[in-house]
């Protein structure tokens, strides 16, 4: 890792570090990515208004109530709603097609909102994946949990009254596809890509995998 790699990625964590206190190590960051959201009755991707460095990192749960390195409770999480608006130029629109996201919708459904949960207070995720927005100080966040994590417990959101399910990702040629913790479903968009084939496989690990405390 050069000089300047090392400075870009203490910077991301630090800036990361402002949204989110609890992060612990920064597990992947790239230079530019464009989020989109399936929109099921159009049947094809809508340009979402987010672009900027993309992150993954493991968060410390070790002062936490709910710290599922060890035991679980069954308590509900509070869940917030944050949207960002920002102008991006790649891919307008991309279609593609639905089988892709059929299959990682799993017949959960999605109502296209440009709204993403997070969740708060009670944390129990792990990791969480941000998009620092160039344009627009509000970011898009995604909550990561191991599935394992969510196969054993049953989790929901108290506000929303909705079981949260498994996340899953899948990849076409332009898009990873993630279909997150409430049944939305996304793509993520990376112009680097051999960082889009390194994203996919973290995030694979990453949700099928036990939680762990450390990647050192």
């Amino acid at each position: 890792m050069d000089t300047l790699d090392l400075y870009r990625k203490a910077l991301n964590f630090n800036v990361i570090g402002r949204y989110d206190p609890k992060i612990k190590q920064l597990l992947f960051h790239t230079s530019h990515a464009v989020l989109y959201q399936y929109d099921i009755e159009q049947e094809n991707w809508a340009k979402q208004e987010y672009q900027g460095v993309l992150a993954v990192y493991l968060r410390d749960l070790s002062n936490t109530s709910t710290n599922l390195l060890n035991d679980v409770s069954n308590e509900s999480a509070t869940l917030k709603s944050v949207t960002s608006s920002t102008a991006i130029k790649a891919m307008d629109t991309v279609k593609t097609d639905s089988s892709y996201v059929n299959e990682i919708n799993n017949n959960n459904g999605s109502n296209g909102s440009t709204q993403q949960k997070v969740l708060q207070g009670q944390d129990f995720y792990n990791y969480g994946l941000i998009i620092l927005n160039r344009c627009n100080p509000e970011n898009f966040s995604l909550a990561i949990t191991p599935n394992s994590v969510i196969n054993k417990h049953k989790l929901f959101g108290k506000e929303e009254k909705q079981v949260l399910t498994n996340i899953q990702i899948e990849k076409n040629d332009e898009l990873l596809i993630i279909k997150n913790l409430l049944g939305d479903v996304y793509g993520l968009w990376i112009y680097n890509e051999e960082d889009r084939e390194t994203l996919y496989t973290l995030i694979k690990y990453l949700l099928e995998n036990e939680p762990k405390d450390s990647f050192i």
